[in-house]
């Protein structure tokens, strides 16, 4: 099994964008969808600045990254639908 490349992206040491986007968008734009966001790039962009922010976190979380990434994505579609509520 070949590994995640969302896992190779976060453990550079130093994050490239460009080899992350690619890497992460297409399960984020699907959590958009799923949470119905009105801004499915916004969203991107924002759990992707989060990551890079906190993926210290995640190296000593020992999850895999995607399951990491769904949980900071989850977290801020909440916090999206909450802000639309309020």
């Amino acid at each position: 099994m070949s590994p995640c490349p969302l896992d190779a992206c976060l453990r550079l040491p130093l994050v490239e964008m460009p080899a992350l986007v690619p890497a992460a968008a297409p399960l984020l734009f699907a959590l958009a969808r799923h949470h119905a966001l009105p801004d499915p790039e916004e969203f991107t962009f924002q759990v992707l600045r989060r990551a890079v922010r906190e993926r210290d976190c995640w190296l000593r979380s020992g999850l895999p990254a995607r399951v990491w990434m769904c949980g900071l994505a989850t977290q801020l579609a909440a916090r999206a639908r909450h802000a639309d509520c309020g």
